[in-house]
């Protein structure tokens, strides 16, 4: 048996819950987790009903590989109660459990976690209650979690101990073998505790693709409708999973959730404030209902039970929609419990099928500009997310999207493509709907305070598609503004406190690192057009730019180990005042210096070669293209780039990022990088290789216009052909 019940657990965030829950809904919550063992989970919630308003809540208990144990009958010290043994539903979730605890069987590699859902307002819970079980595919192994025939053929005849009513499992293949492409399968359920011979189908997506999918497969509900919903609430979320009901047919209601990447970050950066002030004006929730929430999430420390952490978040909004019906709304909220010695460490998404280090090229392909620039605008269109967005570094903040949308998205702009155009303008259309920050800036993604560095390259962005009058990038630039310092230069983040708050930093540390003038960031947003930028802004920010060249013509980067980037934007940003300035000529130089026989830039993680620090590199070489030792030099270069690019269109992930120190202003002294780290002195690479590949195509994009302009005729492969002979 065992000591302590999950109800002990309950019992020190009790004080939480009786804004939000009645006395009678919190019996019933304590009279079901006292069923079971505290060790079972770390983590569980409620469902509560904001609209039509009720005083019911439900319970949800999550469970992972090694708990499993547990409800198997397997774990050496913890186990259920007898009287488990002899229900019926609890046997099927035993041998169930059985199976996924057993490294021998298929289901233990195809699950990665499952909850256990009590529905109170059904449930007799003075008898033994009975959950509705949803299981998670394993995402981690592509090769398995494509295929979904293992749900109906092993798990669900495990979980029902019997097979699917041929009808319906026939509506359920249909369902899991018409997915559309880039969607998946998020969870599995069946609710045990309910008579209805349905299966809960949870599919991620984009609902552009999902809504109309469900149509195919014969639901009658109104399409537009239900895309009018979710196009609503997407400004408001990270994310959309639609939730449907699968028997002989599609029943009727559909679920529309919305989700976010984090679980308690959204509750501290105003996004669940943003969300729940709209669920108010559409009449979805009460406002005092909306005030309890948001004064539910925090932490607390027990002593009760070993010493433990308890952290309380607001998790995710299923909106349920059913034809004929007024719109309903359901809030997840809920509680982690760690003990106070352990470090949690971020969850990793894996991306091997990204990693370019598990790329092989087969083949040299030729070298041919046009093809290189069509394969390398293939690849980024296909390295979208459902949404749109592009997103790649993975820090302890999470995989940057903002920053990096606008980043690729200004990359593309010059590009002779057709679908460049188009997909600029969803870029923007996402970084738009962004507005969940005060002051309109941009971040590294949705979590962190704004920064000058992403706001300055969504700026570029809206910039090239004529959209600087508009409102919102009038006040992202009045913002930006506001980063620029005495000397002149810009610094990433404006104020101290925002970002302390945001990294849990300690009150006695400095973040005049962080705060300070940074060329890197100060250099690309100089080279924002003019008119953007007030004269006096502008004069200041070149004066910066100028004292803070070395004297070998090159300036440093902040959060960059390649120099070649903040050089590079440096130098183009003068060139355009100053095109003949001796500056540019020092740079130049510079970069010439820093190149191999062979073309490229070798770094010491890259020896042979980094692709993005070269294609900077060829940039700063085509400011001054007229020398005749800089033109080789540059056909060089592209040779190399044109030889590097991978079968599916990239090239090698090389962006070097690297996070210092919040106090340290020289991070060029340090010399202790953790690499592929998530934290403060971590050194990084664009994982998905998205970033080194918009840089390159940017750099090879502006080589073709050059090579248009000056080479008389001949082809750039002509070119190639002639310089390399």
């Amino acid at each position: 048996m065992w000591l302590y019940s999950l109800e002990h657990s309950l019992t020190q965030i009790e004080p939480n819950l009786t804004p939000l829950i009645a006395p009678k809904a919190l019996e019933q919550l304590k009279a079901v987790s006292r069923f079971f063992p505290d060790a079972l989970t770390d983590t569980y919630g409620f469902e509560y009903r904001l609209a039509p308003a009720s005083s019911t809540v439900d319970f949800a208990i999550h469970i992972d590989k090694p708990e499993g144990a547990i409800l198997a009958g397997y774990h050496p010290n913890q186990r259920l109660p007898e009287v488990f043994d002899r229900h019926p539903a609890w046997q099927q979730i035993q041998q169930f459990c059985a199976a996924w605890a057993d490294p021998s069987a298929l289901l233990h590699y195809h699950i990665a976690d499952l909850w256990l859902e009590f529905d109170l307002e059904r449930d007799q819970v003075d008898d033994l209650p009975v959950p509705g079980v949803l299981f998670r595919p394993e995402q981690s192994q592509p090769s398995l979690s494509t295929r979904y025939d293992w749900i109906w053929e092993q798990a669900l005849p495990l979980l029902l101990n019997t097979a699917l009513p041929d009808v319906v499992q026939a509506k359920l293949i249909e369902c899991l073998t018409c997915l559309p492409a880039k969607t998946g399968v998020f969870q599995v359920g069946v609710m045990l505790s309910r008579s209805v011979q349905a299966v809960r189908l949870c599919l991620v997506g984009s609902p552009s693709q999902l809504i109309p999918y469900l149509a195919t497969l014969g639901w009658q509900g109104d399409v537009a409708e239900l895309e009018a919903i979710a196009h609503a609430l997407m400004p408001y979320v990270d994310g959309i999973i639609l939730s449907l009901d699968v028997g002989e047919h599609l029943y009727p209601r559909i679920g529309i959730e919305g989700i976010y990447l984090s679980r308690y970050l959204p509750c501290v950066n105003g996004q669940w404030r943003s969300l729940l002030n709209h669920l108010v004006q559409e009449g979805l929730c009460e406002a005092q209902t909306r005030d309890a929430l948001l004064q539910y999430s925090g932490y607390s420390v027990g002593k009760a039970i070993h010493q433990r952490i308890y952290v309380r978040g607001l998790n995710h909004l299923k909106l349920l929609y059913q034809p004929g019906l007024p719109l309903a709304a359901k809030i997840y909220f809920g509680v982690m419990h760690k003990s106070t010695s352990c470090l949690v460490n971020p969850v990793h998404v894996p991306v091997a099928s990204l990693n370019s280090e598990n790329r092989i090229s087969l083949h040299k392909k030729p070298r041919s500009l046009d093809s290189a620039l069509s394969s390398a605008v293939s690849f980024l269109l296909a390295a979208r997310d459902p949404q749109g967005w592009w997103a790649d570094f993975r820090l302890a903040a999470g995989i940057s999207d903002e920053w990096v949308t606008g980043y690729v998205g200004m990359m593309l702009s010059g590009v002779s493509d057709d679908r460049v155009p188009s997909v600029m303008q969803q870029s923007w259309k996402l970084l738009n709907i962004r507005t969940h920050r005060a002051n309109q800036t941009w971040g590294y993604n949705r979590f962190p305070p704004g920064d000058a560095d992403s706001t300055g390259w969504a700026i570029q962005l809206a910039a090239t598609l004529e959209e600087t009058e508009s409102e919102r990038i009038q006040q992202a630039v009045h913002s930006l503004l506001s980063h620029q310092r005495p000397d002149g230069g810009f610094s990433t983040y404006e104020r101290a406190e925002p970002i302390r708050a945001f990294i849990h930093a300690p009150p006695e540390q400095t973040l005049e690192g962080w705060c300070g003038s940074h060329p890197c960031v100060s250099a690309a947003i100089a080279t924002l057009p003019h008119g953007i930028l007030p004269s006096t802004c502008r004069s200041r920010l070149h004066h910066y730019l100028q004292s803070t060249q070395s004297a070998d013509g090159n300036w440093d980067a902040y959060w960059w180990q390649d120099p070649e980037y903040s050089t590079a934007l440096a130098a183009a940003a003068i060139a355009v005042s100053q095109p003949d300035s001796p500056r540019i000529t020092q740079a130049v130089n510079w970069g010439l210096n820093r190149l191999t026989d062979e073309g490229f830039i070798p770094t010491l993680d890259h020896p042979t070669g980094s692709p993005f620090a070269t294609a900077w590199c060829l940039r700063l070489l085509l400011l001054q293209p007229e020398n005749p030792a800089v033109q080789a030099a540059i056909v060089t270069v592209v040779d190399w780039l044109l030889d590097q690019q991978q079968p599916d269109g990239s090239w090698a992930a090389s962006a070097r990022l690297r996070v210092p120190y919040p106090d340290d202003q020289m991070p060029n002294q340090f010399d202790q990088w953790i690499y592929h780290g998530t934290v403060q002195g971590s050194l990084v690479f664009d994982h998905a290789c998205i970033f080194t590949t918009a840089t390159i195509l940017q750099a090879l994009a502006q080589f073709q216009l050059y090579s248009s302009k000056h080479l008389d005729g001949k082809s750039v492969q002509d070119e190639l052909t002639t310089v390399l002979a």
